[in-house]
């Protein structure tokens, strides 16, 4: 009888826990003496080493202090996390990300898309790795990701997400929202909605964008063309003057492993453009290019980006 060999994801999590010992004890005999025995098993296990190696080498400047080693997530609760200006890819950071969609009353997992009942009528699409919690209101909480709503009926539909509440007005209405960090833009496709707690009152109807960053306190409008109202649901982003953080965090959930951002200016910049979220990493390099960003793949689990 032969025992099955561990799968890359069990051999990574070993990685990490030797590469956790070396940082704490770097001239540890024992510790290096285990490292060396490891990497000998076989060349899939000196493979996954030097991956780690390099992984924690270009985001180590931001683990260093707190004394952890960025490492792969457990499958099917959220392999997914873009961490801007070197903030590293620690369990702790993941273990916070996790709080909304193990809470929510529907989540989903990577690249998933769900369609569910509303009360009062009508569905919703959830996006990808988005925590969804059904009210009796009728309405929604959004805890993170992307939503499009479209309830029946001529009573009033709130849903709360990202500190914004969105009321739908004078009718069934259809509204879509992508709350990434303090990015939050909703898209109405019919119908009316008022939208509270963006540091002033704001409307939107039929054909409306609005791009809301938490942090400054700003609200952009824009229009939507035809076919382009949430249009992740086909697997297309349409983008338009958001930050490329924001836009690489959206990417993100369609892929089953890590973006880490180590550039903090990158990361701010706008950018607008219609990425295929099917195929994450020509979409993150097209997001990248007029910056002159830079992508770089660390095996299955990671892409890591900066400039050149």
């Amino acid at each position: 009888m032969t025992t099955a060999p561990p799968d890359r994801e069990t051999l990574w999590q070993e990685a990490f826990d030797l590469l956790i010992r070396r940082q704490n004890a770097p001239d540890n005999p024992v510790t290096l003496r285990l490292i060396a025995e490891w990497r000998g098993r076989s060349p899939v296990h000196d493979g996954i080493w030097r991956e780690a190696l390099e992984l924690h080498a270009l985001t180590g400047r931001a683990v260093g202090a707190a004394g952890r080693i960025p490492q792969p997530p457990a499958r099917r609760i959220g392999r997914r996390a873009v961490l801007a200006g070197g903030v590293a890819m620690a369990a702790g950071v993941a273990g916070l990300a996790l709080v909304p969609r193990l809470t929510a009353g529907t989540r989903t997992d990577v690249a998933a898309i769900r369609r569910i009942d509303l009360p009062g009528g009508g569905q919703a699409t959830i996006g990808p790795l988005t925590a969804v919690t059904l009210t009796a209101a009728p309405g929604a909480d959004l805890r993170d990701g992307l939503a499009c709503f479209e309830p029946a009926g001529a009573a009033p539909f709130t849903v709360t997400a990202g500190g914004l509440t969105l009321r739908s007005v004078a009718g069934p209405a259809r509204f879509d929202l992508a709350v990434e960090g303090a990015i939050s833009v909703v898209s109405v496709g019919a119908g009316r909605v008022q939208i509270g707690g963006a540091g002033a009152a704001l409307a939107c109807a039929a054909g409306d964008r609005l791009v809301i960053d938490g942090g400054t306190g700003t609200a952009t409008r824009g229009r939507l063309a035809p076919g382009q109202f949430a249009a992740w649901r086909m697997g297309r982003l349409v983008v338009e003057g958001e930050p490329v953080a924001a836009v690489l965090a959206r990417i993100a959930r369609w892929y089953d492993g890590r973006i880490v951002l180590l550039d903090d200016d990158l990361g701010a910049m706008p950018i607008s453009g219609v990425y295929t979220a099917t195929h994450p990493e020509a979409a993150a390099r097209a997001v990248i290019r007029p910056y002159g960003g830079r992508l770089r793949r660390i095996g299955p689990w990671a892409m890591v980006i900066d400039r050149a």
